[in-house]
């Protein structure tokens, strides 16, 4: 992944390029609207899915007082799928229902939705944890060691082969959305999801042109595929485990304040 995307890009000059364009996706008032908007409407599929299972909990007697269900939680693991939904409805502008998936795990009334982004959402997601670990593995441990020493060598083709899995299904999602794209008659109004921003920028199809970028400007080329599938990477790994971990500690706050 060197020279793409942002977190481990080192070539200054392809950084500034990517940074560049990250920037222009998320920092749009449009963008904004959408990540306030879903939010809502996450939270609220949220509540439902801890409604539904606080009521499989009720006695017979207690069937007609719904709002009295209680439900003892794995707060880290809701609040994971929680962040993960919300990133990839953000990323791709379709959904991926991994709060669904693990609430299937616990309610013999299962919820089907039809045509999500990825059919194993659950593999979907842990696939970026597994990815930055494997760059931490990478980072600290030799080559004679990940290829020679017992137990990190099966750990380091498992993690080169987890690669392959989110690098195959990134540009599945992207050569898909293109397609979808290219099929639009110019003009037609489009998402405001991260995707969709980084393949039309500096394209016919942009309506966010910025007038101060000059002619010989890095920036005033469109990005391919690979460029793309590197700032999707950033996104996702940053979006899942960092502001997952960040959204658990802030319930955890928020409930210690009401003890």
């Amino acid at each position: 992944m060197a020279g793409r995307g942002i977190i481990v890009n080192h070539d200054i000059k392809s950084w500034r390029y990517n940074r560049y364009f990250f920037n222009k996706a998320i920092l749009t008032p449009s963008f904004n609207h959408e990540a306030v908007k879903w939010t809502n409407i996450m939270s609220q599929e949220l509540e439902g899915y801890w409604k539904s299972l606080g009521n499989l909990n009720l006695s017979k007697d207690n069937l007609k007082n719904l709002n009295d269900w209680q439900l003892e939680i794995d707060m880290a693991e809701w609040v994971r799928r929680f962040t993960s939904d919300m990133i990839v409805i953000l990323i791709t502008g379709e959904r991926s229902y991994t709060m669904a998936s693990y609430y299937n795990l616990y309610n013999p009334v299962k919820v089907i939705h039809s045509n999500p982004l990825i059919e194993d959402s659950e593999r979907f997601v842990k696939a970026f944890s597994d990815y930055l670990f494997g760059i931490t593995i990478f980072m600290y441990f030799g080559y004679f060691s990940r290829r020679y020493y017992p137990g990190i060598k099966d750990k380091v083709k498992h993690l080169l082969n987890n690669r392959d899995y989110v690098f195959e299904a990134l540009d599945i999602i992207i050569k898909k959305r293109r397609k979808e794209i290219e099929e639009m008659p110019v003009g037609t109004k489009l998402g405001h999801d991260m995707l969709t921003s980084l393949i039309i920028t500096n394209t016919e199809r942009d309506m966010n042109e910025d007038k101060n970028i000059t002619k010989d400007d890095i920036s005033t080329r469109p990005m391919t595929d690979v460029e793309i599938r590197g700032n999707l990477l950033d996104a996702f790994i940053a979006g899942v485990d960092t502001v997952s971990i960040n959204g658990f500690w802030i319930v955890v706050f928020l409930c210690d304040l009401n003890s």
